[in-house]
Parts: structure tokens; C-alpha cells; sequence
């Protein structure tokens, strides 16, 4: 996956920009990205000035993966706690309804415990890939939305 944004903020003691993601006017607004109209920010290790252009990338295969980990795991633990809960108290809603919430509970600790740890490993780190210090051309969009 790979994202447009501007620097609007740099430290240079520790070399963190703070990036916010906007479509460029280069940008042929065809949507495939996902871009749309939004702007979201991020902090990212990079070498560049307030006011440049970046171009952020993550693997897609590690963007998907994420992405599904997110959805599958609090889903999972819902059902999960919903049926145990259910079972382990011959049918009643209530206690079922207190599993569910149980499981959820724990599907968002250990969500958090998992974004520390991937938080440390580059290869699940979004990075900064090119800086332009204008606004970049179609061409370096790469988006194939102009023609």
C-alpha cells in the first residue's frame, strides 16, 4: 500500500515527521487508492522538512494481514465468549451476553499487546520511501488514474 502525505511538523532530535496523508491535486481522483478526500496523520522516522511531499509505503501482503487480524480476532473472541457463555450456563441470555462482552474485552488487550510488539519490527512499520520537496507529478503517483 502506498500513500501520499505532506511533513507538517519535524523533530530533529529524533528525526520524526509527523505526516499527513492528502490526495495531491496531481491526483486524477479516480479512487483507487482509497485516498478519497480524507487527510490522517502519522508519525514516521524520515529525513525531509516541513512542507515536503512523501511517499509512504507498506507491503500490501503486511497491510492485509493486519487489517484481517483486526476484524478476525475480536469477532472471534464475540462468538467465542457468546457460546460459552451460553453453554456453560444451560441457555441463559444474560450470561451469554456477558461472554460475549468478556471476549471482546480480551480480543482488545491482546490486539494492544500485539500493535506494541509489531510496533518494534520494520518490516510492519509503515516507512517514508521518496520525498519531493513539491507537490509529486502523476507520473510519480504511479496511480494510472489519468489515462
Amino acid at each position: 500500500m502506498i500513500k501520499f502525505g505532506q511533513v507538517q511538523a519535524y523533530d530533529k532530535t529524533t528525526g520524526e515527521a509527523t505526516i499527513v496523508y492528502m490526495r495531491p491535486d496531481a491526483c486524477a481522483k479516480c479512487g483507487a487508492c482509497g485516498g478519497g478526500g480524507k487527510s490522517r496523520s502519522i508519525r514516521l522516522k524520515a529525513d525531509c522538512a516541513v512542507g515536503d511531499w512523501v511517499k509512504v509505503e507498506l507491503p500490501d501482503g503486511r497491510f492485509l494481514g493486519a487489517t484481517a487480524l483486526a476484524y478476525a480476532l475480536p469477532l472471534a473472541c464475540f462468538l467465542l465468549g457468546l457460546f460459552l457463555g451460553y453453554s456453560l450456563s444451560g441457555g441463559m441470555e444474560l450470561w451469554a451476553l456477558l461472554g460475549s462482552a468478556i471476549g471482546l474485552s480480551l480480543s482488545a488487550v491482546a490486539l494492544r499487546l500485539f500493535e506494541l510488539r509489531l510496533r518494534q519490527r520494520p518490516e510492519w512499520t509503515p516507512r517514508v520511501c521518496a520525498v519531493y520537496p513539491d507537490k509529486p507529478e502523476i507520473e510519480d503517483i504511479g496511480c494510472g488514474g489519468g489515462k
